[in-house]
């Protein structure tokens, strides 16, 4: 049984991110090909986000609340299915509709698929990594395979991929039933547990840093890649890349945490996106900006797994998914408001590769934020003050949650 719910989880993980390969790098040029101008592709990408900051932990909640249903994963990715149906054929102003119905289908695939893999690992949370690898390979795939496709289709033809993938991920959801029926707490009740923490708190703000300066890059990444010249297959090319990068970095993240500890592995990734947002202001031409996506890959890998193994390591009990929808929320749906909007009000402006610089700096800080967070997290740890502010503490297990 548990060996069957392994290999669901990563086939779900390679047809969700399928889906997301197709649409991720290339939406923002879909709406362009509709007319719609910088600022409102920006503004529709808040919409997204900002349906997803609230779909994230409803669905969390919601799959924490009715532990034995195994139908929570498959609503959520039928909605997302329908949705982009639809976003293949209206246009404005109904865009705005749908483009908020995408956001909260999306939003509840990830939450519910993270805890059930989680699940499916057990005690040793690092292996995460080599289920969520799954994804990213799957990302790899299909976003050049997209790229290739667009041009021979028109933008449209993102949804000749992503439909299909996101159906498949809805009969996957339907196989994968959570193990154990461990209480839950009411909806508003977990969600706040989670926020107010001394220490998910400080991290989920930080952690909300790093991934809004990210956002804020890639909002118009695509975008930029064109205007320097870069065809769309150089685009999809390019998030391949990143994802290339992701795949070793998971593979290989219960080594890397076991000997560095998973904080540092997060400050380093936040470090990453640091000099990412700064090549790309400044590098010359679009291989080189293309090629600034390794660093986003090495980021992105130790801040996910980081991230879903130490909000999984202190999520209080009966919280899992809530506490994966909590986290999904802040990274791809407050970050993914906070950074395009900034990045759309800066574009009006200035340059873009100006807007990159600016970016920067908001990473720097992320650094710092991160630093501090995780040092909260050791000050309110049994053992108190003065312990090594990145010190590995050994996992306390679910439902413990240090200082209360």
């Amino acid at each position: 049984m548990l060996r069957s719910q392994s290999f669901l989880a990563r086939l779900g993980y390679v047809t969700v991110f399928a889906a997301v390969g197709a649409y991720a790098p290339f939406l923002p040029v879909y709406y362009q090909s509709l007319g719609v101008g910088l600022g409102t592709i920006a503004l529709l990408g808040a919409l997204t986000a900002g349906a997803g900051l609230i779909g994230s932990p409803i669905w969390g909640a919601t799959a924490d609340r009715f532990r034995s249903s195994n139908l929570i994963l498959p609503a959520a990715a039928l909605v997302a299915t329908g949705a982009a149906v639809l976003l293949a054929f209206v246009g404005w102003p109904v865009l705005v509709l749908v483009v908020v119905a995408f956001g909260l289908g999306t939003s509840g695939i990830g939450p519910v698929l993270d805890a059930r893999a989680l699940e499916a690992v057990g005690e040793d949370r690092h292996r995460y990594g080599r289920f969520r690898v799954w994804g990213s390979a799957s990302f790899v795939v299909f976003a050049i395979a997209v790229g290739w496709l667009i041009e021979r289709t028109g933008p449209r033809g993102i949804f000749l991929v992503a439909v299909p993938m996101l159906a498949i991920t809805a009969l996957i959801g339907l196989r994968l039933r959570p193990r154990g029926l461990a209480p839950s707490m009411p909806r508003l009740t977990g969600v706040l547990a989670i926020v107010r923490s001394p220490v998910l708190g400080p991290f989920l703000l930080a952690i909300l840093l790093s991934y809004a300066s990210s956002s804020a890059v890639n909002a118009y990444f695509s975008i930029y890649l064109g205007q320097i010249g870069a065809p769309d297959t150089v685009v999809g090319l390019a998030w391949a890349i990143g994802a290339c990068a992701e795949v070793p970095l998971m593979i290989g993240f219960p080594i890397l945490a076991k000997r560095f500890g998973v904080e540092r592995l997060m400050v380093l990734g936040a470090a990453c996106m640091v000099v990412r947002a700064i090549a790309v202001s400044v590098l010359p031409n679009a291989g080189l900006v293309a090629s600034t996506m390794l660093l986003h890959g090495a980021g992105i890998a130790f801040l996910t797994i980081g991230g879903v193994t130490y909000v999984a390591r202190y999520a209080p009990a009966g919280t899992a998914a809530t506490a994966q929808g909590v986290l999904t929320a802040t990274v791809y749906g407050l970050a993914m408001i906070v950074g395009p909007v900034v990045a759309g009000l800066l574009a009006g402006a200035v340059p873009l590769p100006q807007v990159f610089g600016i970016v920067s700096v908001g990473s720097i800080c992320a650094v710092g934020a991160l630093t501090w967070a995780l040092s909260a997290r050791v000050r309110g740890a049994p053992g108190g003050p003065g312990r090594p502010a990145l010190e590995t503490l050994p996992d306390p297990g679910p439902g413990t949650l240090p200082g209360l």
